[in-house]
């Protein structure tokens, strides 16, 4: 059983003490990638620090909604990135995103496993890989770096890199603040498990 996260070390900003600036924040969030991104956990952490958020938040955004990557593929980078970082949230927040994304449950257990997995194409293995490489050491191998330009082009490149730079670094924010998971996302590393 997945046991509940301990609290945070750095608490949400409570909706009481939300200033003008975390609000404007929070509402550039809202209807586009988050419902009610009031209610999201990371997004109250970052409230914190408005400026910085807002500045973060347009790399962040353009990671989930115009990456040029194929679903599935920046889906695998961000939950490999995820599960290699140990980062609990971001795995479980994933899950969430993966299924809404319309993609199959069956991956998880996959990802987790690595890139040897026979579940993935050989390109979706080399996804991984070059995720791993980026992850472990900030540099793409030669071989993975020639089988991913042999695929993709320039932009979806720099956007594989940027993504699994970006998820890398937020997964250490998340993790060093303890951000918790809700009842739903708890329910989900349940049923897929999730790195502890």
């Amino acid at each position: 059983m997945t046991r509940p996260d301990p609290p945070a070390r750095l608490p949400q900003v409570s909706q009481d003490d939300l200033s003008d600036e975390a609000r404007a924040f929070l509402g550039k969030w809202t209807g586009g990638i988050f419902k009610n991104a009031d209610a999201n956990p990371v997004l109250r952490t970052f409230a914190h620090h408005p400026a910085l958020a807002d500045v973060f938040s347009p790399l962040n955004i353009h990671l989930l909604s115009t990456n040029t990557l194929p679903v599935k593929e920046r889906q695998i980078a961000i939950m490999r990135t995820a599960w290699q970082c140990k980062a609990t949230y971001m795995w479980s927040s994933h899950l969430q995103t993966s299924k809404s994304c319309g993609l199959s449950d069956e991956m998880y257990a996959p990802i987790q496993a690595g890139p040897n997995d026979p579940y993935f194409t050989e390109f979706e293995r080399v996804v991984m890989r070059a995720t791993d490489d980026l992850v472990a050491d900030r540099k793409i191998g030669d071989t993975n770096w020639d089988a991913l330009a042999a695929q993709w082009n320039e932009k979806q490149l720099l956007d594989f890199m940027f993504t699994v730079g970006c998820y890398a670094m937020v997964a250490g924010v998340m993790r060093s603040t303890g951000v918790e998971r809700q009842p739903d996302l708890l329910a989900l590393a349940e049923k897929y498990g999730a790195p502890e």
